[in-house]
């Protein structure tokens, strides 16, 4: 069972962009409460599932160990690439890494290190650079879009595999919206009461903006969408197969359908079927594709039956 553990690095890259396929993979190992604190998964480890403690291990060694080192490092490079930064930054990296361990003690593990990591290296623009007058006035508008943006990346980031690490699918598109209205209206309040209502705005508007291109991954949408293209035109005219490039195989976290998946499907299903099926598998695990995995399936089924290749996907 404990192989089915991934080693520190393909862990956080699966909690990033396959949180969903990771709870499975968790719950293969024999881990209940892949999203559960540390007392839970301590609690695991000790009635026999190892795989528990194993998991706790790796994921407080990326918050404790790879956090700092990676935002030192972040530091460092804007140093030396002439980015004003206000001193400490390495001990914010130490205290967001405190303050994610605590946020697993009493939430969640997922939920510590993604937001313990996350906030550590944001707040070198966030806080240390705009104190420093990266971006002009430190209480000015310049200053309040580079703290929001910095808020809405880190919380758009961690919604959705947060969630979906705990409950093994990724959360409805209501929820990330309640989640970005909250992730606006409270730094708004915090702010107006602090600062002022223009540098309060000027942070929820930004914050809000970052929140919904990061929850919905805007812009690996736009590389995914190439993606798919590249790989339906590859197989369609070479023959090669490339069913197993499609991005839904490789990010749970989509919110938009992909192009050419449908017509990609049509081309394989004759020669493939097993690798059609897959990629309906995955579809289910993604929430913009999961009303529409199998119907695509049937509609490949069909054409394929009747020799139709050219007709466009759902």
């Amino acid at each position: 069972m404990l192989q089915h553990v991934p080693a520190p690095i393909t862990l956080l890259l699966l909690l990033m962009f396959r949180p969903v396929d990771l709870h499975y993979r968790l719950r293969a190992a024999g881990i209940a409460s892949p999203g559960g604190r540390i007392g839970q998964l301590w609690r695991e480890q000790a009635e026999g599932a190892l795989a528990a403690g194993l998991f706790v291990r790796r994921m407080l060694l990326l918050l404790v160990v790879g956090s700092p080192l990676a935002t030192a490092l972040g530091g460092l490079a804007m140093t030396s690439a002439g980015i004003p930064i206000h001193g400490g930054w390495v001990l914010s990296a130490l205290c967001c890494s405190a303050a994610g361990l605590v946020l697993a003690l009493v939430s969640g593990l997922a939920a510590g290190v993604m937001l313990g990591s996350l906030a550590s290296l944001s707040m070198l623009v966030g806080l240390h650079a705009t104190a420093a007058g990266a971006f002009g006035a430190q209480q000015g508008g310049g200053a309040g879009v580079a703290v929001g943006i910095c808020l809405g990346v880190v919380s758009g980031l961690s919604v959705g595999s947060i969630a979906s690490i705990a409950a093994g699918r990724g959360p409805s598109v209501w929820r990330v919206q309640t989640a970005a209205i909250v992730t606006s209206v409270v730094p708004m309040v915090v702010w107006s009461c602090l600062v002022g209502s223009s540098f309060a705005g000027a942070v929820a508007a930004s914050a809000l903006v970052a929140f919904v291109v990061s929850a919905f991954r805007l812009p690996l949408y736009a590389v995914e969408v190439l993606a798919s293209a590249v790989a339906y035109a590859v197989e369609r005219w070479t023959g090669r197969p490339t069913l197993s490039w499609v991005p839904v195989r490789h990010h749970n976290l989509s919110y938009l359908p992909y192009p050419f998946l449908g017509r990609h499907l049509a081309l394989a299903v004759r020669s493939r079927p097993a690798e059609v099926l897959a990629v309906a598998d995955a579809c289910l695990r993604s929430p913009g594709n999961i009303l529409v995995g199998w119907p695509w399936v049937v509609q490949a089924l069909e054409q394929g039956s009747a020799g139709e290749t050219g007709r466009p996907g759902a």
